[in-house]
């Protein structure tokens, strides 16, 4: 008998300690759960499933911390204080719900008793709730059953660009990329075709109304986000191969950290380099953060200018960094400089550029950064807006600007949970209010039809060929459509709800062709 009790009481404590464990557990869920809502929104599960999968390399210290201050700390405070509680002699009232052996070394979660059925209950509930709130603000089950849904719409409408004769001039034309971090039309007025009392972004609705920039109406809208696209590198993905970036739960390639990096795909920089085109990708963080660095240099095998190559080259100095590592103020400065370097070599160049000031939470205010508006993430839109609006005047008034197309486009709609109204998120349905920022400058080409199209940010692949003048056979490659052309999209042959439906679903093609580069016909 004596030892069947200290069997028990053995047993009570291992249980009572794994109930700790399991608590602890759910309160870093849940406020993490909260933070990463006020921080990004509701962000979609394949952006989690992606940097699940992902190493943190690159990320911004300051968001690092921000989560450790707001997340994981107030998790292990809750979770000390209720241990400090259980530590604190049971009042009498208790003891009716444990057992006496227990109540002698506190109150334990999972003892064998009513108070263990309790415990249970309450950490059970606990949980469905989690998962219950987890699947409204992020659609995990709607993920998780598309993992078992099958599609065959990117094998039938993929246009592989090794399968395509893509012609260029002559002389051939110089291009310069601006990928404006959570760059979106949503941040102008109403009367523009924003979602905005103000027009916090004057400068760029004036060279979308100057240039060329498509639109879904007689407004300066731009271009649908279709899912798979709406984080940094699924955007970049998008924009420059004509595909979403679709990773299913069981991806097990994502630990050799993205050796090969879609290796059947084919993108813009691997058609600018086979055409003698030196490709130069700049940012302000560290490019290794979200796979970007692997993706661009399998890819065109990009020169990378980030914040390790600025400290590294004495831009900046050795031992700085702000937000994600450097500011875009002095980013566009090095910029300028480095474009007239790679300029005076006297040979086609592709320079791409990644602004970061707007990233969520809400922005980085620099020292060109005014104070005109009461909320942080308009101002920062307003600085960043005229930062961007002074770097194209800066080029068109070089003298390689007349033999150069500048295209400027959104990596992806904004993640700010709340400044574009909280109805406004992207239901990737197209129908959405909030769409992607695009805007060609000095193209060698005009379009056909500029308004009143559907079309999505894989659209501006092809596109971005077109505006320097080259000539694609077919007008199509990836899953996009030139929009200078008369071809209609893959958004108004089948509608943005049946195209984004599709595109959720599992594709065996993608899997096996794109993802692993190993897809054999039948």
């Amino acid at each position: 008998m004596k030892k069947s009790g200290k069997k028990r009481a053995e047993s009570n404590r291992i249980s009572a300690w794994i109930g700790r464990f399991f608590l602890l557990i759910i309160l870093i869920l849940s406020f993490s759960l909260k933070w990463a809502y006020d921080n990004f929104g509701a962000v979609s599960f394949d952006e989690i499933v992606f940097h699940v999968m992902m190493p943190l390399d690159g990320v911004s210290s300051d968001m690092l911390l921000d989560y450790l201050s707001g997340a994981l700390f107030p998790a292990f405070g809750v979770w000390l204080l209720i241990m400090s509680w259980m530590l604190i002699p049971v009042r009498r009232g208790l003891r009716l719900m444990i057992r006496k052996g227990n109540a002698e070394h506190g109150i334990g979660l999972f003892p064998l008793t009513l108070g263990s059925k309790l415990a249970v209950s309450i950490l059970a509930v606990w949980l469905c709730i989690l998962l219950f709130v987890a699947d409204q603000k992020f659609a995990a089950a709607a993920y998780l059953k598309s993992q078992f849904a099958r599609s065959t719409l990117i094998e039938e409408e993929y246009v592989s660009p090794a399968d395509v004769r893509i012609r260029f001039t002559e002389k051939k034309r110089n291009l310069i990329c601006i990928y404006i971090e959570s760059g979106e039309t949503s941040s102008q007025d109403y009367a523009n075709g924003g979602l905005c009392p103000v027009n916090y972004i004057p400068e760029l609705t004036a060279l979308a109304k100057e240039n060329v920039s498509f639109s879904q109406s007689d407004l300066i809208e731009g271009s649908s986000m279709p899912p798979g696209t709406e984080w940094t590198i699924g955007g970049l993905v998008a924009e420059t191969a004509g595909l979403p970036l679709k990773l299913p739960a069981n991806y097990n390639n994502s630990l050799g950290r993205y050796q090969r990096f879609l290796p059947g795909a084919k993108s813009l920089g691997e058609i600018l380099a086979e055409n003698d085109y030196h490709n130069y990708f700049m940012a302000g963080s560290d490019f290794s953060f979200g796979g970007r660095r692997d993706y661009f240099s399998q890819h065109g095998d990009y020169t990378i200018l980030d914040a390790k190559w600025a400290r590294k080259e004495g831009k900046v100095p050795a031992d700085y960094s702000v937000f994600w590592g450097i500011e875009d103020c002095k980013l566009f400065s090095i910029a300028k400089e480095t474009l007239l370097e790679i300029a005076a070599k006297d040979e086609p160049f592709n320079f791409s550029i990644l602004t970061v000031d707007t990233h969520t939470p809400n922005g980085y205010v620099c020292e060109l950064c005014g104070n005109e508006y009461s909320n942080q993430y308009a101002n920062v839109w307003a600085c960043s807006s005229s930062q961007i609006g002074e770097f194209v005047r800066w080029i068109q008034e070089q003298s390689f600007y007349d033999n150069t197309t500048v295209v400027l486009s959104g990596d992806h709609v904004s993640m700010h949970p709340s400044f574009y109204g909280a109805d406004t998120k992207d239901d990737f349905t197209g129908q959405c209010k909030r769409k992607v920022y695009e805007c060609f400058v000095n193209p060698a080409v005009m379009p056909e039809k500029e308004q009143f199209r559907k079309f999505t940010t894989m659209d501006m692949f092809p596109s971005v060929l077109a505006a320097i003048g080259a000539q694609i056979e077919g007008e199509r490659l990836g899953l996009g459509t030139n929009l200078f052309s008369g071809e209609d999209t893959l958004s108004e042959k089948y509608g943005y709800e049946y195209l984004f439906t599709e595109l959720k679903k599992k594709s065996v093609f993608y899997d096996a062709k794109l993802l692993f580069g190993e897809f054999k016909e039948n």
